[in-house]
């Protein structure tokens, strides 16, 4: 309970998290907003107005799992103090994995909610949730496996962003492979979003253990 305790203090009190949430939610409303305008006006930019926003702003949420784990390693090295205090590397990660959810849940949840209740698509509130949660925790465990933020940034918007959409392109039946087609079509791209979750976080949680702090 200490070791929880103090994660969720430490990732509470981090000054990049609250400012990327603070952006998230601001761009996220503003996308929102714009879809709907255009939808009111015949004119949709999409054929989903409520999951729309979601495929751009949850951008935000992969830079909301960047910063959680990797600002450990980039600000004066805490992780060694850390371990110090948790030598036991894998019940660490794993509290890590579980108040980094904890604390994303509620914003993801926020987030969701601003674009499918006013599209009248309030069921897709939890899925939206659940997958941006777990995109934020495939942030996270990246991060850990790179340890320098602006490279795992730099890695995941560009497989989010550009190397997905050009994969969906040539291959449409590799969509149902790639993280991010979740935002897009939850029924088809659930399964994969929690596999590369899980994947990732499994091998976070092996270089965690192998690696020196």
């Amino acid at each position: 309970m200490n070791t929880a305790r103090a994660e969720l203090r430490k990732l509470l009190t981090l000054p990049s998290l609250r400012l990327t949430v603070l952006l998230t939610w601001t761009a996220h409303l503003a996308l929102t907003c714009a879809y709907r305008v255009a939808e009111s006006r015949g004119e949709p930019l999409g054929d989903n107005a409520a999951l729309a926003p979601l495929a751009y702003t949850q951008a935000g949420f992969l830079v909301l799992g960047v910063l959680a784990a990797a600002s450990e390693y980039e600000d004066g090295g805490q992780i060694r103090t850390t371990l110090l205090a948790s030598p036991r590397r894998l019940p660490l990660q794993a509290v890590k994995a579980l108040t980094l959810a904890v604390v994303t849940l509620p914003v993801a949840a926020t987030t969701a909610a601003t674009s499918a209740l006013p599209a009248g698509k309030a069921t897709w509130t939890p899925t939206a949730a659940a997958y941006l949660t777990l995109t934020t925790l495939l942030g996270a465990a990246f991060a850990s496996v790179v340890r320098r933020s602006v490279l795992a940034v730099i890695l995941l918007l560009g497989l989010y962003f550009i190397a997905g959409p050009l994969i969906r392109t040539w291959s449409a039946t590799s969509a149902a492979y790639l993280p991010d087609t979740a935002a897009l079509d939850p029924s088809r791209g659930a399964a994969a979003t929690v596999g590369w979750t899980l994947g990732a976080l499994a091998l976070a949680a092996y270089t965690f253990h192998r690696r020196d702090a």
